[in-house]
């Protein structure tokens, strides 16, 4: 009798383990064939609970974040992103839920944005609360589509007001810029403060007509017509014939032949607003390298430029939209160069990109398809 009533409560006790395990595993499942990042924080913000997802967008695994505290990871988010927890917490526990909260990571591949939602979970035995499930869906693509959907309603709205701009502007520029030439001959033996003023009038016209000729390259951007372009011959015409300052060293490392397939002008119009960016970043005073070499990238190679300077650095929400029309970090321009340099290189199945970190320079990458050997 004794037996027989003891192992009664045993193989429910089983039953209950294999039930709890069952469970466990279900969950286990949940989380991992889920494609969004998920975690539970206790009410000591500890992480008790995660999956691979939400490990991988640090760079870390299942192990080391366990036990954790989550504001070590919100730490490596940018900005104010341990308010903004602080602020989802508060309304989670006072409404049960909380709306689409969006937080950012740069990481040398660029910027990665990540939109969370959290509820909240309560244990009805103990009456615990403070424990909150969030969800964390990677969003960088979308942000890209939308960026990408932007400039492109920017250029399109630039098309079609830049040419009667152009031509509104140009005519009395022309008028200026023809009167400041007679003045100054007229006016040989004047002092030389009025000299000055008029040398000002001449150098203030020439940047209006560049302005004006960006706003036309952008709207009228004409096709590459394509030959065998020599790479370091091209960047070495454009040092050349910008005249750098001395007080600029410029540092090049060069593979002997880098030969693509490209409209060598507009290539030139690439390097040139680069470096002038890379000179006027640095103040006219500091270091520019400028490498390139052929790499392999899958079945194919490609020649990849490196241009990089010493200045300030560009900081982490400007550089994500840094090749946006109509954006830019200078005091003077509208922000065009980059724009332009971006549709040049991609219109030659090239990419573009810039590495940078604030007080330690910019770096811009240039990538373009090698020639292949039977046709250059």
């Amino acid at each position: 009798m004794t037996t027989a009533h003891n192992t009664i409560p045993d193989r429910l006790i089983k039953n209950e383990l294999e039930a709890a395990k069952r469970t466990i595993r279900f969950f286990e499942a949940i989380l991992r064939s889920s494609n969004n990042g998920i975690i539970v924080t206790d009410a000591t913000k500890n992480i008790i609970v995660a999956n691979d997802v939400f490990c991988t967008f640090f760079g870390t695994t299942l192990r080391n974040v366990i036990e954790t505290n989550l504001f070590v990871w919100l730490e490596q988010l940018d900005g104010n992103a341990a308010e903004q927890w602080a602020t989802l917490a508060e309304n989670v526990c006072r409404d049960g839920f909380s709306k689409e909260v969006c937080f950012q990571k740069t990481t040398r591949d660029g910027v990665r944005y990540f939109s969370v939602n959290a509820s909240l979970v309560e244990h009805l035995d103990t009456k615990e609360q403070g424990i909150i499930v969030s969800i964390w869906r990677d969003i960088t693509l979308q942000r890209q589509m939308e960026n990408e959907i932007i400039s492109s309603e920017r250029l399109a709205v630039l098309g079609k007001v830049s040419g009667s701009i152009a031509h509104e502007i140009k005519n009395p520029l022309g008028v200026i810029d023809s009167s400041a030439y007679y003045l100054g001959l007229k006016l040989k033996d004047v002092d030389e403060k009025i000299k000055t003023h008029i040398d000002r009038i001449k150098s203030q016209v020439r940047k209006a007509a560049g302005i004006i000729q960006n706003l036309v390259d952008v709207a009228k951007m004409k096709e590459p017509y394509t030959e065998t372009a020599d790479i370091a011959a091209i960047i070495e015409n454009v040092l050349t014939t910008l005249n750098l300052p001395q007080t600029i060293a410029v540092r090049k490392k060069m593979d002997d032949t880098l030969v693509v397939l490209a409209d060598k002008g507009q290539l030139e119009m690439v390097f040139r607003n680069i470096i002038v960016n890379a000179v006027q970043a640095m103040g006219e005073c500091g270091t520019l390298s400028i490498s390139g070499q052929e790499k392999p990238l899958e079945e194919n190679r490609f020649i990849e430029i490196r241009i990089q300077d010493t200045g300030p650095g560009i900081l982490p929400e400007d550089r994500e939209r840094i090749f946006e029309p109509l954006f830019s970090t200078k005091t003077t321009g509208i922000g065009f160069g980059l724009t332009i340099c971006k549709m040049i290189i991609e219109r030659h199945g090239g990419t573009i990109t810039v590495e940078s970190e604030k007080g330690k320079g910019a770096a811009f990458i240039l990538q373009l398809p090698v020639a292949h050997e039977e046709t250059v």
